[in-house]
């Protein structure tokens, strides 16, 4: 990994120096040399006007493999200025997903244009493409792909895998379709090979193959790959006909953005958020869930007010609210993460959401005596007031408690309300965790008073 990074330091230094120099056959022999993906890491790095300038020089077919590793913002630094038809000779390049992709992030203009420029009947999976929910089976395909009919024998699915080699990347199964397209299995690229040319390809079949609806989320695609260890997975319409089909590193895309967006909506912010976005833009996008973290934040200013004789009265009960609020805040997140988790990898559902509730009860009242013990001793040895330690303790029981609950009932309540769990279960739980924190604290407090002063 050491020995990689020097690699790319030295390689970027070099090419600063060569831009410099106006050194561009040098730099050409250079990305000849290197991985689209750390061309990309390079290209990264530079002020957009020398991305701009690296990027055209690239032959087209290294430029199609290169912008689909780029990072958003250079990607879209190299949209605005490339050439129409530059651009579309490079789409033509790309596999109909990829293609899809890059198409979608083009103006209404620019997008006409490259249908148009590029083969027909490219142009044509395209646009089918295109018409799919973005975060669908059917949004993240491709429509190339190796199928035979049925009745064929194994020789005649290796003419059809050699005569698409040069136009199909990376073929891991073919699919045999009947006479209306419907599929009825597939045979392993391996399985393949090793079969006899004249045995008919019925036999080697594999009926069990798994496959996804055109319209299901792309999450539960993600899910099936790993559930069945796949490489690729077929896409079907309504009536069972054959599509395209997902590969796995479609997948790897799809499991880095959601988990991307899970991190985003956890923090308040847009999925679209960057730190190089419009300041305004930003703003308009955080302020509204500041504003719902105002509202769960004044629940405990409330708390607090409703006490505010008994913090006269006796103020060193100030300095261990923090302590009891944060630790129910942290038991919550815990299991906000937990709870999430299980959801998003299907371990948590409905028909075991009793089970679920069930060991978090344990778990919240487990850790809340073990930390309320430990706590109570603390603040007695500290204060030398056994009733406050006591107090302090029986608050850290219930909050942690109370957090461990919180923190599963949120996310489990928004996605029976078919809400997001990420989208905001964090800045609930926070607001009520400090809220149930200084009620039971300083409610215990009050109800002591008198043995604390």
């Amino acid at each position: 990994m050491k020995k990689k990074k020097r690699e790319e330091i030295k390689h970027l230094s070099q090419l600063r120096e060569w831009i410099d120099l106006k050194r561009e056959f040098d730099i050409i022999d250079l990305f000849a040399t290197l991985h689209p993906a750390d061309i990309a890491d390079l290209i990264d790095d530079l002020d957009e006007q020398e991305k701009i300038r690296l990027f055209s020089l690239l032959e087209v077919e290294k430029a199609s493999d290169v912008i689909l590793e780029l990072s958003d913002i250079s990607r879209d630094q190299i949209l605005e200025d490339i050439s129409d038809k530059k651009l579309t000779e490079i789409v033509d390049e790309m596999e109909s997903d990829d293609a899809a992709d890059i198409i979608s992030e083009l103006t209404e203009d620019q997008a006409r244009t490259v249908l148009e420029g590029i083969e027909p009947e490219d142009s044509e999976d395209v646009r089918k493409l295109l018409k799919h929910k973005e975060d669908s089976a059917g949004g993240i395909m491709q429509s190339e792909l190796v199928s035979i009919q049925e009745d064929a024998t194994i020789r005649d699915a290796l003419e059809a895998v050699i005569n698409t080699s040069d136009e199909i990347e990376d073929i891991h199964n073919i699919f045999v379709i009947d006479k209306e397209n419907k599929l009825v299995g597939s045979v392993p690229l391996q399985k393949l090979i090793t079969s006899k040319r004249i045995s008919p390809v019925i036999e080697s079949i594999d009926k069990s193959i798994p496959a996804v609806h055109v319209d299901i989320d792309q999450e539960e695609v993600a899910r099936m790959f790993e559930k069945y260890d796949l490489v690729s997975l077929p896409v079907l319409d309504d009536d069972n006909r054959l599509l395209g089909r997902i590969t796995v590193d479609d997948i790897v895309d799809v499991m880095e953005e959601e988990t991307s967006e899970d991190i985003f909506r956890i923090a308040g912010l847009g999925e679209d958020d960057s730190i190089f976005n419009n300041p305004m833009e930003s703003v308009k996008k955080r302020l509204p869930w500041l504003y719902l973290n105002l509202l769960t934040a004044l629940i405990s200013v409330f708390v607090i007010g409703v006490f505010e004789d008994t913090i006269k009265m006796m103020v060193v009960l100030a300095v261990f609210m923090p302590l009891v609020a944060g630790l129910g805040g942290n038991a919550g997140a815990q299991s906000i993460a937990l709870i999430i988790r299980g959801l998003a990898l299907g371990e948590v559902t409905f028909h075991n959401v009793k089970k679920v509730l069930y060991k978090q009860i344990l778990v919240g009242l487990a850790n809340g005596i073990c930390i309320g013990i430990a706590v109570g001793v603390v603040a007695y040895y500290w204060k030398g007031m056994p009733v406050l330690g006591l107090v302090l303790g029986l608050a850290m029981i219930l909050n942690i408690f109370a957090g461990t609950l919180i923190g599963t009932m949120i996310p489990l309540s928004l996605k029976w309300l078919k809400i997001d769990p990420a989208l905001c279960s964090n800045m609930f739980t926070t607001g009520l965790t400090d809220a149930f924190g200084f009620l039971f604290f300083l409610g215990l407090a009050t109800i002591f008073l008198k043995f604390l002063t």
